[in-house]
């Protein structure tokens, strides 16, 4: 992943490294911080999930992936008809 500012940019080194960059040729490479378990494996997390022990949240939460089908949807529209399509609230 990387992330761009107007002052710099961050980037993921592997999953256990950053990459930092701020201003003319200053870079800094740091440790990420770990994951948690079941956090860190997509089959714990779905095996933690279907088991009940924890509930999805974030980026895996129903209402995030909800949102993220009607932005396809839309897409999809869109580039059919070659009109804008506007989402509702």
């Amino acid at each position: 992943m990387e992330l761009y500012g107007r002052t710099g940019s961050v980037s993921t080194v592997g999953r256990d490294e950053i990459r930092m960059h701020r201003g003319e040729g200053h870079e800094e490479q740091i440790p990420a911080k770990p994951i948690p378990a079941p956090y860190d494996n997509s089959l714990a997390y779905l095996k933690a999930v279907v088991n009940g022990e924890i509930k999805p949240d974030g980026l895996s939460s129903l209402g995030t992936n909800v949102i993220g089908t009607e932005i396809l949807d839309a897409a999809r529209a869109s580039a059919a008809s070659g009109k804008t399509i506007r989402l509702s609230n």
